[in-house]
């Protein structure tokens, strides 16, 4: 949690207390509590200290600030609790966060036209058998990987995840082959 976002919940759970109209939300927390925190200055001494006062002793009953804030008119709430229209959102469409993916991708590496990740974007492909192994041997999951041709272009080859279920089957027919075995 940013420093602006409880600075904005703590000032506007002051100024509601004594039932100040509070300041319409800027792009972020941080600007939002700046404005809030110069309406809360422009308030005379003894305004402050009885909000001070009041929102404290709301926050110590209720133990914590977003529940005090869940005390409140509705209206109020439903303006702090609502993150949306505080902070850009971060989301990216599916294409903008493969333009990003591939950026990093040499062009030697094309996106497959058919074979997909998980996640459903293009698999990459490598141009050499070799290539692709030098890869392989680069990553973090080497156990759970391996390197196999395209089926859809012949010459470039891919680097895949193994299927548990088949990886199990593997294991356990494995096991009851060297079962029978002695030393």
């Amino acid at each position: 949690m940013t420093k602006g976002r409880p600075r904005a919940r703590r000032l506007a759970l002051y100024l509601t207390c004594i039932e100040i109209p509070l300041a319409p939300m800027a792009g972020t927390y941080k600007k939002w509590a700046a404005d809030l925190q110069a309406q809360y200055n422009a308030l005379d001494v003894g305004q402050r200290k009885l909000a001070r006062q009041v929102g404290r002793r709301l926050i110590k009953r209720a133990g914590s600030i977003a529940i005090a804030l869940a005390s409140l008119p509705d209206p109020v709430v439903q303006l702090i609790q609502t993150d949306s229209p505080l902070g850009a959102t971060r989301t990216r469409s599916r294409q903008r966060q493969f333009d990003e993916l591939r950026q990093r991708w040499s062009a030697l590496t094309p996106p497959c036209p058919s074979c997909r990740m998980r996640n459903g974007f293009p698999k990459r492909s490598w141009p050499t058998r070799e290539w692709a192994y030098e890869v392989w041997g680069r990553q973090h999951d080497r156990d759970a990987l391996r390197v196999y041709e395209c089926p859809v272009q012949p010459g470039f080859w891919h680097l895949g995840h193994f299927r548990m279920a088949v990886l199990a089957h593997v294991t356990t027919a494995l096991g009851a082959l060297f079962d029978g075995v002695q030393e």
